[in-house]
């Protein structure tokens, strides 16, 4: 078809679609980075434990099965690349990518912290304190940014997570500005 004498409906649905492509792909590869940088950093977990699964994980995992039919039904059907792509790369991080990420232990590493947000080193922790109602949270506050950080810690574990916090505030691999709230 002749990009001239596409209808008003066909142009949203190719924008729509590559802008899906667009988004998809760089969440699969964000994603991608912090799963390899979780397995390089594994290997030194001092205290970890399973991360929540998302509340609705069942129906991303069915909504990327849907949407891997989708893409098949549409390439069967002879759609533009751009429309196959959009849906197959949504596909790939809801069938791939969710499952891989809830792989993750969060807790604590030689070198860091791994929050719900990702990896923060000891050294870049500036403001940290836990909030214990109803649930145990460690709220971590980088050095130059104003984005926290979220670790859910299990009851089980909060006295040994204060222990690894002490330790490493005690080593000086970690230094707060101001108090350490919380400890």
């Amino acid at each position: 078809m002749n990009p001239a004498s596409a209808s008003p409906n066909e142009t949203i649905l190719t924008i729509g679609f590559v802008g899906l492509g667009i988004y998809f792909s760089i969440l699969l590869v964000r994603g991608l980075a912090g799963y390899l940088r979780f397995r390089r950093v594994r290997p030194t977990a001092l205290l970890t434990w399973p991360g929540p699964r998302p509340h609705q994980f069942a129906l991303l995992v069915g909504l990327g099965i849907v949407s891997t039919a989708v893409a098949v039904v549409n390439t069967y059907m002879g759609r533009p690349l751009h429309h196959v792509f959009g849906l197959a790369v949504m596909s790939l991080y809801f069938v791939f990518m969710v499952p891989l990420s809830a792989r993750i232990h969060l807790g604590f590493y030689r070198d860091g912290v791994w929050s719900n947000t990702g990896f923060l080193p000891y050294g870049k922790i500036a403001r940290m304190m836990f909030v214990e109602s109803p649930e145990i949270v460690l709220v971590l506050v980088p050095r130059g940014r104003s984005r926290s950080f979220l670790l859910p810690v299990p009851r089980e574990e909060y006295g040994a997570a204060r222990k690894v916090l002490e330790e490493k505030s005690r080593s000086r691999e970690m230094v707060c500005e101001g108090g350490i709230l919380g400890l």
